[in-house]
């Protein structure tokens, strides 16, 4: 007798961990909004580089309803170069193997195996067809294919990619510009989906906190070369000398955190005006959105923007870039939009959105949320996918 819904293996080379609880946070998304539609197990190796002696691969499983999470962590490897690169990879797939073995075991096979984040991510989802016949999809949430970035580079990887994305049943991206720039890469496959990031709508909502300044927020992880920290921090160093009554909080990955403290050291704002945190738990994000008046997001490049969607979740409006996937949900009801690098038009836009904010419509913001980014949505658009090669 055919299942009424498939059941799901998900593969990806990004995932929340205790050393990076940020890290493909809009993976984990994906998979509770999946769960709720449908069984599926992520299935995720990381590295573990304080370890200092031999680890065996050391295998975790946390269960929620629907989802199974399955984290495979092995010793890591601090070589930058071309031997670190193959034993992180070996290390990474040997990893795979005990973690879908362990799943196949326990669960049986699975009906469709879903890859995200290419290229290392869909050999076990290859092997898997190879052996049993089973379907795979693959979410892509990249930006190394968008010219601005233009990191899709190697001959090998770039032969292997192609060859994983025409055999796989269908390919989904986060936004219509990532599914283009993949398409100009000679990423070709007959099913591309545009499916866009979750949220989780009851984690994120809106929340009243009390504060003493008008307050700005900034989540990412502080790569100067995408999220350009550097120019933020120039702007508001520029915003300081014209007014006083605004903070900014920065919560980013611990590996940046130093470079973006001096700079703001450097500028003179640090611990006045520009307040940091290193990455905290999911769970504890919906505060710092309640706490602030609205997000910043000052990328040279985007797929989406995570962290704008739950800011909206939230209720609250935002400033970012005209790039990528991001003017498909910013509009006029819900933020405003400046060019990549404007400093002039950041300090602008800033400024109005701190004396404006209270007259965004909060709940307008998060119904807009909820309908087109919210769990049951995507989870809906994920299984009709499913549904047409089951």
């Amino acid at each position: 007798m055919t299942k009424i819904n498939p059941s799901i293996f998900l593969f990806s080379a990004w995932y929340p961990t205790e050393f990076e609880p940020l890290s493909g946070n809009f993976v984990h998304n994906h998979a509770k909004a999946i769960a709720k539609r449908t069984q599926i197990t992520v299935i995720h190796p990381y590295e573990d580089l304080s370890c200092k002696q031999k680890l065996p691969l050391v295998l975790q499983e946390d269960i929620k309803d629907n989802l199974v999470e399955i984290r495979i962590r092995y010793k890591g490897i601090k070589m930058k170069n071309s031997i670190g690169k193959i034993l992180r990879f070996i290390r990474t797939q040997r990893a795979y193997r005990e973690g879908i073995l362990f799943a196949i075991h326990k669960y049986g096979l699975p009906d469709i195996t879903h890859v995200n984040i290419l290229t290392r991510a869909a050999l076990p989802a290859l092997k898997l067809k190879w052996k049993y016949d089973i379907p795979f999809i693959i979410t892509e949430h990249w930006s190394r294919y968008l010219p601005e970035n233009n990191d899709f580079k190697g001959g090998l990887r770039k032969k292997f990619t192609r060859y994983a994305v025409r055999k796989a049943k269908a390919v989904t991206t986060v936004s219509e510009q990532l599914k283009q720039a993949m398409l100009s890469h000679c990423l070709y496959n007959p099913y591309y989906y545009v499916v866009p990031n979750a949220i989780d709508d009851v984690l994120f909502c809106p929340c009243p906190v009390e504060k003493q300044k008008k307050s700005i927020l900034h989540i990412s992880n502080l790569e100067d070369k995408i999220k350009n920290i550097s120019g933020i921090l120039r702007t508001i160093q520029r915003l300081s000398l014209l007014r006083s009554d605004f903070e900014l909080t920065v919560i980013g990955n611990e590996q940046y955190l130093d470079f973006a403290r001096r700079l703001a050291d450097n500028l003179q704002i640090l611990d006045k005006y520009v307040f940091f945190k290193e990455e905290i738990p999911n769970e504890q994000l919906p505060y710092y959105y309640n706490y602030s008046d609205f997000h910043l997001l000052f990328s040279n490049f985007e797929t989406q923007g995570l962290v704008l969607i739950e800011s909206f979740a939230c209720g609250k409006p935002v400033v970012a870039t005209r790039t990528g996937g991001i003017p498909d949900v910013v509009n006029e009801n819900n933020g405003l939009l400046v060019a990549p690098n404007d400093e002039d038009g950041l300090l602008t836009a800033i400024s109005y959105m701190l004396d404006n904010h209270q007259h965004y419509h909060s709940k307008l913001i998060r119904d807009y949320a909820v309908e087109n980014f919210g769990e049951s949505r995507v989870g809906e658009l994920f299984l009709s996918i499913y549904r047409q090669i089951y």
